[in-house]
């Protein structure tokens, strides 16, 4: 097996995004594997017509859409980069609210460089991230990919990141997993569905060779790239392997196959490795097939982001980096531990602090989605409800003194007093500016900015912004003239009021904070 970039083999960790793995309850998808049982036999055989070939990929093709003409310079132009990627344990995920991933914090460095925001969109499937990436809603997709031959002309991938081996994952010790036939797709004897044969009382045989998984079921997430692994395998054995895909991560199915639900999963050896770490009671064996490239892709016909991202992974001043991410993500077991073991780690329990009770009942009294008051909370204080500005504010949701006795709050570290305080201030700041603000989305950055600077700074703001023939109930607008606050000629202008303002606090608050706050709703949490 090859080494990663830590010098050991490759193998990783992860988390699961879904609630049950148990085969009864999640969709099988038969249909898709059979395509791949005869796509793989036409891409092996050498003496298939190329036309087959031709009417294949043109049907791909047409699946995936249009590739749109949208390079380099059209994201520098909007000043943001959009990272497809699922939401799993290291490629991008909300570890104690706070957003993390192997692929995440390598993009974040990446975006810096490139002086543009960053902005994550999650989706789970193969094929419905490629689509958007071709329909420029989204630039990159990393999601660990293994690229595969039915993907040439549909995306381009960049250098790699690092390889890694495809691995069995089976129970080490244990009663023997409980399954419930079913059926799925028998390949390397069928082309029919077979049923699965039904599980016996004794005790399963460990698996020691990649030919003793004939007959047997294996699971494997939706869109694998080792479904097609595990079909070049049964096409070299007498009998057949039953290969079922189903809706749920690798993490997941590692998961369901250490608590005796399903046999056996295939794997990225990293995340098997790492897994097992945690799970004691699996084997993380047989290798399936050599070690593979993982990279991220790109639209084919963006060449100068291809170009920058693969001169950014060469760069050697980068290597460093992609080092200890990797031993960060893939290496560390500890910190594996502790975000498993975690109640904050936001997939697999839906929470994002010890707060969200108060976050939740705090919420419903001003019509927020109680995530939204979450990322507010996490921008003021990071959850710590003693902390306390320079300027004397304190508690979860920094209040200021004065605006503490206003508002009937007694101890402001105190995180119940603290919550209901600073939710009557945002009650009182909606009433205020819906008599100002029509649209429902831009009155929500005023009460979030007049909580940060006061009303009165982005009542300035807006009169700087009707002077200057601008639209003063338009955010965008606002903001311009709220970071001229900062300057002499603009704060001295008789139309403002309030004097000095340093303006890119408060922009920078409201971005930030509906930034995180797209972070959380896409965490599933409810």
């Amino acid at each position: 097996m090859n080494p990663g970039p830590s010098g050991r083999d490759p193998h990783g960790p992860k988390f699961a995004c879904c609630e049950d793995v148990t085969p009864t309850h999640i969709p099988l998808k038969p249909g898709r594997i059979a395509l791949l049982a005869v796509l793989t036999g036409l891409l092996g055989c050498g003496e298939v017509p190329y036309l087959a070939q031709a009417i294949y990929k043109a049907q791909r093709m047409a699946e995936m859409g249009p590739s749109v003409a949208l390079d380099l310079p059209a994201i520098e132009q909007r000043d943001t980069l959009v990272v497809i990627a699922p939401y799993n344990s290291t490629s991008y995920f909300l570890y104690r609210a706070e957003p993390m991933g192997y692929e995440y914090e390598l993009l974040q460095k990446f975006a810096e460089e490139m002086d543009v925001k960053l902005r994550m969109l999650v989706v789970t499937e193969r094929d419905s991230m490629f689509k958007l990436l071709r329909a420029g809603k989204g630039d990159i997709v990393a999601a660990r990919l293994v690229g595969a031959p039915e993907d040439s002309g549909v995306v381009a991938y960049t250098r790699p990141l690092y390889a890694t081996n495809p691995v069995l994952v089976q129970r080490s010790a244990g009663p023997p997993a409980v399954v419930v036939a079913d059926t799925a797709p028998a390949l390397g004897g069928a082309a029919e569905p077979a049923t699965l044969p039904p599980i016996t009382p004794a005790r399963v045989r460990q698996i020691q060779r990649p030919s003793q998984l004939q007959g047997q079921r294996v699971d494997v997430p939706e869109q694998s790239p080792y479904t097609r692994t595990l079909i070049e395998l049964a096409d070299t054995l007498t009998g057949d392997i039953h290969v079922v895909e189903v809706d749920a991560s690798s993490e997941a199915l590692i998961r369901a196959v250490s608590e005796g639900t399903i046999r056996y999963t295939v794997a990225q050896g990293n995340i098997a490795d790492i897994s097992s770490d945690h799970y004691t009671n699996i084997v993380v064996r047989p290798a399936l097939g050599e070690a593979a490239p993982i990279a991220w892709a790109v639209r084919p016909n963006a060449p100068q982001l291809h170009a920058r991202l693969n001169q950014w992974l060469a760069n050697e001043k980068n290597a460093s980096l992609l080092q200890s991410l990797y031993t960060k993500y893939f290496i560390h077991s500890a910190g594996y531990h502790q975000r498993m073991d975690s109640p904050f780690l936001t997939s697999e329990t839906g929470r994002l602090s010890e707060y969200d009770t108060l976050f939740k009942e705090g919420a419903k009294k001003i019509g927020w989605d109680w995530r939204l008051l979450a990322s507010q909370a996490y921008q003021e204080s990071k959850f710590q409800p003693r902390a306390r500005s320079w300027a004397g504010a304190s508690g979860l949701l920094q209040l200021m003194p004065r605006t503490a006795a206003e508002f009937k709050v007694r101890n402001a570290t105190d995180p119940e007093e603290n919550v209901a305080g600073a939710v009557r201030f945002l009650g009182w700041l909606t009433n205020y500016w819906t008599q100002r603000i029509e649209d429902p989305d831009e009155r929500l950055k005023f009460i979030l900015a007049s909580y940060n600077t006061g009303s009165g700074h982005v009542e300035d703001a807006q009169r700087l912004a009707e002077q200057a023939g601008d639209d003063p109930t338009k955010w965008a607008d606002v903001s311009y003239w709220l970071l001229q606050k900062s300057k002499r000629e603009v704060y001295t202008n008789p139309v403002v009021k309030y004097g000095y303002s340093r303006g890119i606090e408060p922009v920078n608050y409201v971005s930030i904070i509906l930034e995180r706050f797209q972070q959380y709703r896409q965490a599933g949490n409810e």
